[in-house]
């Protein structure tokens, strides 16, 4: 072999090597962007999952909220079933039967007109007003009209004679009366939040549908963009039951703490609204945490599911 043809094959074999070494360089390039890759997807999908969490959870707050705080029917149903119309009934019998004492009716007739009101169209009407935006005082027309005929015949039947010191001592009855009737129809606490409740009503079920909105875009994103179907399950898996633990976290600890059947308030049927109202109220946020289990635990099912079968493949 001559000189020129070894210099051409050494060449040659340095030729060869350089493109094997660049080479070897891009396939460790390719491999590690690829491992770097696999690296960023788990984040950025647990970071989706998180906001879907958080997404799910200030959804079931708000279908919780709009089925109880913004619920006419879940306030009279409340009324209904816990017999705070009899509670209020017997209250005002109470407090009229003081007053009788001490204005010369005799006792019969405060019972007698407690139990010919209707107590529970007052209460109701009441709370129509309050959810509809109307005025939150107490109409005391009807009251006060009624008041006034049974007086009308309490006199008749004892033959009691009316001068001007009886028309004064009926008006000042009637007023005290009224001002009993109120403190008994009216719910205080409803009615300074009531402007409140029926003004955001309408936010409330804007901020429900962008967020039904933005759970579902998250969804489809997690569900779209994973080539794994167990990775999809995985991701909304996490995402479903995070929120439904978060769901439990604040009933529980209300509850937990007591602080509800603590409270003071005037009247005992005032009283058993307000713990019945607020026990009701955290029981929904655990029906609804409770369908977020039950969602959650199919998704941990196809999850496995579909893992086995990425194992067996």
């Amino acid at each position: 072999m001559s000189e020129d043809e070894e210099i051409q094959g050494s060449e040659a074999a340095a030729g060869s090597e350089d493109n094997n070494e660049h080479e070897h360089e891009h396939e460790h390039r390719h491999s590690h962007s690829h491992r770097h890759k696999s690296k960023a997807k788990p984040v950025l999908y647990s970071v989706l999952a998180f906001f879907l969490a958080f997404a799910l959870f200030l959804l079931s707050c708000c279908a919780v909220l709009h089925f109880t705080v913004f619920s006419k029917d879940y306030m009279l149903g409340l009324m209904r079933n816990n017999g705070y119309y009899e509670m209020v009934r017997s209250e005002l019998q109470s407090g009229l039967e003081n007053l009788v004492d001490a204005s010369g009716f005799n006792k019969q007739f405060s019972e007698d007109f407690a139990r010919s009101y209707d107590i529970q169209k007052a209460v109701e009407e009441y709370i129509s007003s309050f959810y509809s935006g109307d005025s939150t005082l107490v109409n005391t027309v009807p009251f006060k009209q009624q008041l006034y005929s049974a007086i009308d015949v309490y006199i008749a039947d004892n033959n009691i004679t009316v001068t001007d010191e009886t028309r004064k001592n009926i008006s000042y009855f009637v007023n005290e009366a009224t001002q009993i009737y109120v403190a008994q129809i009216s719910i205080p606490f409803f009615s300074t939040i009531a402007n409140y409740i029926y003004k955001a009503r309408n936010v409330l079920n804007i901020v429900t549908v962008s967020l039904g909105v933005f759970a579902l875009v998250i969804v489809a994103v997690i569900f779209f963009t994973n080539s794994y179907k167990h990775r999809r399950f995985r991701y909304l898996f996490m995402a479903s039951s995070g929120a439904a633990l978060a769901v439990l976290v604040l009933p529980t600890l209300l509850l937990l703490s007591d602080k509800v059947r603590k409270i003071n308030l005037e009247t005992r049927s005032i009283y058993s609204l307000f713990v019945n109202y607020f026990n009701t109220l955290f029981y929904n946020f655990y029906i609804w945490a409770g369908v977020l289990t039950v969602i959650s635990v199919i998704l941990f099912v196809l999850y496995v599911k579909h893992y086995k079968h990425v194992l067996n493949s």
